[in-house]
């Protein structure tokens, strides 16, 4: 009896490891604009980068028109990926989690090396449909259904194969 109230006086004092579940968002229609816009933007960095390459290799007139179509395009598609990764908001803190503000980023937030957290954060919408907010720390999910939009034992992710957005009525 007294081995297991010191182990239980033990286990108290350790530090719990908090399982955090993703949050479903509202509306995933303008991360998913942002996102989006911002993967045409880097197809088009690629283009305007290999369109270089091939203007320093064979220089000619054709190439340096390509190249500079490449570039404009290039600054269109960073501009309208602009507005639209600035016009997308935390539901919770209502940051803009895929842009920098320059504001204080929270201790549990990640980037990839050489990007900023919101580059990071719109490469991991692209590739799982998941991301954490840079200033709350929050973990969201895509995919998941927002329980106002459950109904009584429904389940949270769709498994009939049909895909889920919250814009449908």
């Amino acid at each position: 009896m007294l081995l297991s109230k010191e182990t239980s006086c033990e286990h108290a004092s350790l530090p719990r490891s908090p399982v955090v579940r993703p949050r479903s968002v509202p509306h995933r229609r303008p991360y998913v604009h942002a996102v989006a816009l911002s993967l045409l933007h880097l197809m088009s960095v690629t283009a305007a980068v290999t369109s270089l390459v091939v203007f320093i290799s064979q220089p000619s007139i054709l190439a340096s028109r390509v190249f500079v179509l490449c570039l404009g395009i290039s600054a269109a598609t960073w501009f309208l990926a602009f507005l639209k990764r600035r016009h997308t908001h935390c539901p919770l803190c209502k940051g803009t989690p895929l842009m920098n503000s320059g504001a204080h980023v929270h201790q549990r937030a990640y980037r990839i090396f050489p990007l900023n957290h919101g580059m990071t954060g719109s490469l991991a919408v692209m590739a799982t449909q998941k991301f954490r907010c840079m200033y709350c720390g929050t973990d969201f999910d895509l995919l998941k259904t927002p329980s106002h939009k459950l109904a009584y034992g429904e389940p949270k992710y769709r498994t009939d194969g049909t895909s889920y957005t919250s814009d449908e009525s």
